[in-house]
């Protein structure tokens, strides 16, 4: 390996002046030089050096693959999908997508970073041609009244005792990744249930879901409907409004809203069994602990190897970072939750990375870091590639997110009323219940979190739509000041980026970073760009 590095280095040399991080440092250009004006369209592909460059080429095919596979394995429903659904039409633009993700990254991050949304692919293609091939809208399939439609917020590995039935989350393909790929597609179902009379102030998240739900956009599979008080009242609302569109039996899953308190676990157990028993009744299948057991093991094992990664996570030498570990963690666990084993098959390669790189003492980014921030923020931080932009501009480095500290509990695999109450624990520690909403611990849980991975920076979304976090705003401003933290509130409106732009949502932290720290960018050619027509 080291004979091939010496062989490589004087190609690198030589061509170093193409690579965007070596523009930036010598004020001749940057990562953003190579775009088309206001699009997230690259004019070429970047030029990281021999060897990530080849990495990222690899990475590309692979991901191309995927996609050839899922149309492959079902080509007129697959067709049919995108004759029937608009946002399906957003999906070709993931290798746009994956490429923003990783700008800038070089070497063992780029390798895991790949890595992780490698799965994230191959699983989410599956999905979409399973689902596609199933969809009743669309003719149906063998599997079609096998399908349990659940909400996506609702944990599915309980669902995994029903041997021969299939989980399907219901607002996965339309909504919650879609919108991570492609900003202007949400924006329309907004304005479908805005025509519907549904007010203009409320989260968008929920209006997107009710206007999917309305323009009969999701996919018409399965016999029930599982819906869910997560995380908050205004998805009540919107379950109300998607079940009856959804015209199925429907099983409200109400866990409990302050899940701290004792007696929680006996009142949402109590309803996670009574959803086992509405299932039951209405697909004609036992539920079988030893089926769910074979589930729950891989998501102990994944609990398990994600908590090795935070304790390198606390030092400056975690090659997995940023965006790469954000998405992942969010993916792996709100919509996989331990039913593919080829994730744990994942994590084991890359925990094994980690450690290599933790050994060997690499810093990530070439050690340009400046800063270690716990990032408090949800889907709009992903379709503006906000991880990747914030260490890029202003080294800045994302060390954890919100959605990595969802439910982390084991499960006791072996006694069935002790793994009932892991069950319910972990379920109600679900996408955003343990964030935002559920008591106020929860909310000011995030100083703790940020001490305890070495952050010196809590970078907070301020969602202008979410009046329960439009509320705690200034007493989170004085606790940063009291406990030392730098901490930005970015303004964003989740799904809708008509009303908080892209700009808009980095302009909050270039004010800080240069007014209040007098700190200069890494890349001059980020600070400000026109990305609004971007996927």
């Amino acid at each position: 390996m080291k004979l091939l590095d010496k062989m490589i280095a004087p190609v690198d040399k030589a061509l170093e002046r193409f690579d965007p991080l070596w523009q930036a440092e010598h004020g001749v250009g940057g990562l953003r030089s190579r775009y088309y004006d206001k699009t997230g369209v690259a004019k070429w592909r970047e030029w990281r050096g021999v060897k990530s460059t080849l990495v990222d080429y690899v990475a590309w095919i692979n991901n191309l693959l995927a996609m050839a596979q899922m149309v492959a394995s079902a080509p007129v429903p697959i067709l049919k999908g995108f004759w029937e659904y608009r946002w399906m039409g957003s999906y070709l633009g993931t290798f746009m997508f994956i490429d923003r993700l990783f700008e800038g990254f070089r070497g063992p991050e780029l390798k895991i970073a790949h890595m992780n949304m490698h799965a994230i692919v191959q699983s989410l293609t599956k999905k979409i041609a399973f689902g596609l091939k199933n969809d009743g809208r669309l003719g149906g399939g063998p599997d079609t009244e096998n399908i349990i439609p659940y909400d996506e917020t609702i944990s599915p590995l309980f669902l995994m005792g029903f041997k021969g039935l299939y989980p399907f989350p219901m607002q996965t393909l339309p909504e919650f990744i879609i919108c991570d790929i492609d900003q202007h597609i949400e924006p329309y179902y907004i304005d479908v249930a805005e025509s519907f009379g549904l007010p203009a102030d409320v989260c968008s998240r929920c209006a997107a879901e009710t206007g999917v739900a309305l323009d009969d956009a999701f996919l018409k599979v399965g016999k029930v409907m599982l819906s869910t008080n997560m995380p908050c009242n205004a998805s009540e609302a919107t379950s109300m409004f998607q079940r009856r569109r959804i015209d199925k039996p429907d099983f409200p899953i109400t866990l409990a809203m302050q899940h701290q308190a004792p007696e929680a676990i006996p009142y949402s157990r109590a309803t996670l069994e009574a959803a086992i028993a509405f299932v039951e009744e209405h697909y004609g299948v036992k539920y079988d602990w030893d089926e769910f057991a074979k589930y729950a093991r891989l998501l102990n094992e994944q609990n398990n190897i994600e908590l090795e990664k935070w304790e390198i996570f606390k030092t400056p030498y975690s090659a997995l970072c940023g965006i790469a570990e954000t998405l992942y963690r969010l993916y792996e666990w709100q919509s996989v939750n331990g039913q593919e084993s080829h994730f744990n098959k994942n994590d084991r390669k890359v925990i094994k990375l980690m450690r290599k790189c933790y050994e060997q003492k690499h810093e990530p980014f070439g050690g340009k870091t400046r800063h270690r921030a716990f990032l408090w923020g949800p889907s709009a931080v992903y379709y503006c590639d906000f991880p990747t932009w914030v260490q890029n501009c202003w080294g800045i480095n994302i060390v954890l997110n919100m959605d990595s500290t969802m439910g982390f509990n084991m499960i006791d695999t072996e006694d069935r009323d002790k793994g009932m109450d892991d069950l319910t624990a972990l379920t109600q520690r679900a996408t955003m219940r343990h964030h935002a909403v559920g008591g106020w611990e929860n909310v000011n849980a995030v100083w703790e979190w940020a001490k305890r991975f070495n952050c010196d920076m809590v970078l907070m979304n301020d969602n202008i739509a979410c009046n329960g976090m439009l509320g705690v705003h200034g007493m989170m401003e004085e606790q940063a000041r009291d406990l030392g933290f730098h901490f930005i509130f970015i303004e964003h409106d989740l799904q809708d980026s008509r009303t908080v732009s892209r700009q808009d949502m980095r302009n909050c932290v270039n004010n800080y970073m240069s007014v209040v720290l007098g700190e200069k960018p890494l890349d001059p050619t980020l600070v400000e760009f026109d990305d609004s027509d971007a996927y």
